[in-house]
């Protein structure tokens, strides 16, 4: 079977205001401990999925590229050992512009690292000191130089809108900026204050304040708009690319493909054994504890196991929405085939009624590609809503 590995390193220089990801500040001594108890997870999980061949690979966090780059080849290597990597493999790296080395890279790009995705977030230094980040935009642009001499060819960066006292035209010459740089994909996301985090603490304490609702609105609407215009493609609500670019890793989430997650809190959905199956389950998602000195520990064992935080067994309705969801984020949507070959029914007969009121109030519609496949996908309009386009397909 193809499948697809995501490995996290959550540690950053510094916690991002924004951020409720899993990260955390610490030495150097435990980022060593940890890369050697994800390369006993590695060992086991390739034992135990001997004989699948690993199609993408992303190293996410966290900040990978602030792991010393010794540890980090140690990870890589075992990545190798453990699993048969295709030789085209599709090899990301998250990284933060403030971490980035030729050093770094180098030795990543020795064990197939061929694509490089950085936290830019935005052109103007204020907007990056008001969200917390730890880099300017001249470390930005200084990122983009080095990865450009390593020969990365394949690069995203990230671009936030909605920041507290951000404006359309900030937004807008953030996005140029990153078009000047030549880079080849761009993920344009809006902030979402969550609770907890200093900047949601900062704007209830009214410290900041965050761009209304039209003014965000009207820096999505015209973000796309700009980066279609300067030739990247919309395939996805929050990604653009230009031919060729698409991130291959995150179109095997969206199109229901099997990933194992490897490191504390990373997720997973892979297929169900046979006992399983006889129950009518059809996916196992899993989900890694969120404690790294527990992470740790548990590998220091002699029956060492990464900790679960979840294990759910997935029947078909579940699954059939959950794929519904995943693909009709895209512009690509959702394939007629591949779901029958999917879940044994087809996309009529699960959703047929539904599906029929969607495209009546011109939230969705059927296209036939070259090959034959009709495939449904969302207009523009249903992208907008598409919150009330899955609450239609729900039970």
């Amino acid at each position: 079977m193809l499948l697809q590995l995501y490995m996290h390193f959550p540690f950053c220089k510094r916690k991002c205001f924004y951020c409720d990801f899993c990260s955390t500040v610490t030495s150097t001594q435990t980022m060593a401990a940890y890369c050697l108890a994800l390369q006993k997870e590695i060992e086991l999980m390739g034992r135990k999925y001997a004989g699948a061949q690993v199609n993408t690979v992303f190293l996410g966090g966290g900040t990978p590229t602030l792991v010393p780059a010794e540890y980090m080849a140690g990870v890589l290597q075992a990545v190798h050992r453990s699993f048969d990597v295709l030789p085209d493999a599709e090899f990301t790296s998250e990284g933060n512009p403030g971490t980035l080395t030729a050093g770094w890279l180098d030795m990543a790009q020795q064990y197939g690292l061929n694509r490089l995705s950085l936290g830019v977030q935005a052109a103007q230094d204020d907007l990056l000191a008001s969200i917390g980040r730890i880099h300017n935009f001249r470390q930005a642009q200084e990122a983009v130089k080095i990865a450009r001499s390593s020969g990365i060819t394949n690069l995203n960066l990230d671009a936030m809108f909605g920041l507290p006292g951000q404006t359309c035209e900030d937004y807008l010459d953030t996005l140029a900026a990153f078009h000047d740089m030549g880079t080849e994909h761009v993920s344009a996301y809006s902030l979402i204050l969550e609770e907890g985090t200093k900047l949601h603490d900062k704007v209830q304490r009214g410290q900041l304040t965050l761009p209304s609702e039209d003014e965000t609105a009207t820096m999505y609407e015209q973000g796309i708009a700009w980066l279609e215009r300067a030739g990247y493609a919309r395939y996805e609500v929050s990604n653009f690319a230009r031919p060729g670019f698409a991130c291959r890793h995150n179109i095997g989430y969206w199109q229901g493909e099997w990933y194992l997650g490897l490191g504390v809190a990373a997720h997973s959905m892979l297929p169900p054994n046979e006992g399983q199956r006889t129950r009518g389950i059809v996916q196992v998602r899993r989900a890694n504890a969120t404690s790294v000195s527990g992470y740790i520990r548990a590998f220091a064992q002699p029956d060492a196991h990464a900790p679960l935080d979840d294990m759910q067994c997935i029947r078909a309705p579940e699954a059939m929405f959950e794929y519904m969801m995943l693909g009709l984020r895209t512009t690509y949507g959702v394939d007629e085939q591949r779901f029958q070959e999917q879940f044994g029914r087809s996309l009529t007969q699960r959703y047929g009624c539904k599906l029929e009121t969607i495209v009546r109030d011109g939230l969705g519609l059927w296209r036939s590609d070259a090959g034959g496949h009709r495939r449904f996908v969302l207009t523009p309009r249903g992208m907008e809503v598409q919150n009330e386009v899955l609450l239609r397909l729900m039970d």
